[in-house]
């Protein structure tokens, strides 16, 4: 498989950046590069392009938008699950902006729930046992070990 279907539509790595630098620099042309390194022209000029105009190899990181909850929100959240195992994802919202007056979509809520391992789970259903039931049986059990070892 070539780079060329690899690195289809993704950025290229540093040190790819570096081997069309390099050759560059040692006065090999756009177009041989391209072809030895199996990389498009158009990346290859691109490259050498941005060198030219900023002395930079390594582009600057894209800007994106930024995360809703910052690593304060995150472990309010955290801490919000943990008193309460079993509220709903709406009900946590409400929580959560209450505590922090910081308004986001349920969805996110979730996202960032996943991302800290909490998904959503059914609790185990345990019957109710009252305080009588629960001595009589452990008397029924306490004459059955009897009986057996008579």
């Amino acid at each position: 498989m070539s780079k060329k279907k690899e690195q289809k539509r993704k950025e290229l790595t540093e040190g790819d950046r570096n081997q069309i630098i390099g050759a560059w620099r040692c006065g090999v042309p756009g177009s041989t590069i391209s072809s030895i390194l199996d990389f498009p022209p158009s990346t290859t000029y691109d490259v050498i392009d941005y060198y030219k105009n900023t002395g930079e190899i390594k582009p600057l990181p894209r800007s994106g938008r930024p995360p809703a909850l910052n690593e304060r929100d995150k472990h309010h959240l955290i801490q919000i699950v943990k008193e309460d195992r079993k509220v709903t994802l709406n009900e946590l919202n409400d929580k959560f902006i209450q505590a922090t007056s910081n308004k986001v979509c349920t969805r996110t809520l979730q996202n960032y729930l996943h991302e800290e391992g909490f998904y959503s789970r059914a609790g185990k259903r345990k019957p109710f046992v009252s305080e009588t039931n629960r001595k009589k049986c452990l008397e029924w059990v306490k004459d059955k070990m009897n009986w057996d070892s008579e």
